[in-house]
């Protein structure tokens, strides 16, 4: 019964692990890349009461928080293909990941407005 539990714990160590680790960085910084993106549109498409930074438009600061989440959600996807490339693994594996990124991503993004009540 030793051998098992040690051959299992060799197992998870040399393959879960390291997936399930940059799996979940992936996806932490998808959430918060979405996060940002959700903040921006909230704050161009509506009002708020409070004062942004002074004389600066409501807009022109939501939009610019809105590209700063989209180029964390590009570069964390550039950083997930280019790991991807490196395991060779099938170029249509590559391209169903990429869809799936994009799709969650504008997913998450709209999620977070209806939760906060901004579409």
């Amino acid at each position: 019964m030793a051998q098992v539990r040690a051959r299992w714990l060799a197992f998870y160590a040399e393959h879960v692990e390291p997936v399930s680790k940059e799996i979940f960085s992936h996806v932490e910084k998808m959430i918060i890349g979405t996060l940002i993106v959700s903040a921006g549109a909230h704050v161009s498409s509506n009002e708020p009461a409070i004062v942004l930074f002074g004389y600066l438009r409501h807009g022109l600061i939501g939009r610019g928080v809105m590209l700063f989440g989209v180029i964390l959600l590009f570069l964390n996807f550039v950083d997930g293909l280019y790991k991807l490339a490196r395991l060779n693994w099938h170029t249509a594996y590559q391209i169903v990941m990429t869809i799936v990124y994009v799709s969650l991503s504008v997913r998450l993004i709209q999620l977070i407005l209806a939760f906060r009540g901004g579409e």
